[in-house]
């Protein structure tokens, strides 16, 4: 009888603790990383029709960055799946050519969210251009 009320009380735990992660993962998405998004709209002070269109920028901003890196790996398969050939240099041409894309990509994003910005936020713009390289490094954990 002792042992299968611990079994019980074990398995209920279990079941407790698998219903907290669920509740956690599904229906509390807004604690989920989402890039800086939300430290940008803090430190900007962005408005909801701000944010509303904000989120638009990084919608298009996703989309372009997504194709061009699938361009730049199949640009990087093409270069290293020839590893018996001699290196090529028009490959690697075509490589920075994508690189230098996304970077325009991301640059003109960060010129986008600045247009966003009221003539009073953009002291706080200027102050955020000193942050982001640091805010978009790929080992940048998010802030809590």
């Amino acid at each position: 009888m002792k042992k299968s009320l611990i079994r019980n009380g074990f398995i209920a735990i279990l079941l407790l603790s698998n219903a907290l992660f669920i509740y956690k993962w599904w229906m509390a998405p807004e604690r989920r990383h989402h890039g800086p998004r939300n430290e940008i709209i803090e430190k900007l002070h962005f408005d909801e029709k701000q944010v509303t269109e904000y989120d638009g920028l990084i919608r298009v901003h996703r989309k372009a960055i997504e194709s061009a890196e699938r361009n730049l790996q199949g640009q990087k398969q093409k270069l290293y799946s020839n590893l018996d050939e001699p290196f090529s240099d028009s490959l690697l041409q075509e490589i920075l050519k994508v690189e230098a894309k996304i970077e325009h990509i991301h640059f003109n994003h960060f010129k986008d969210i600045e247009k966003l910005c009221r003539p009073d936020q953009k002291k706080y713009f200027k102050a955020l251009n000193l942050e982001i390289a640091h805010l978009f490094s790929p080992g940048k954990k998010p802030k809590r």
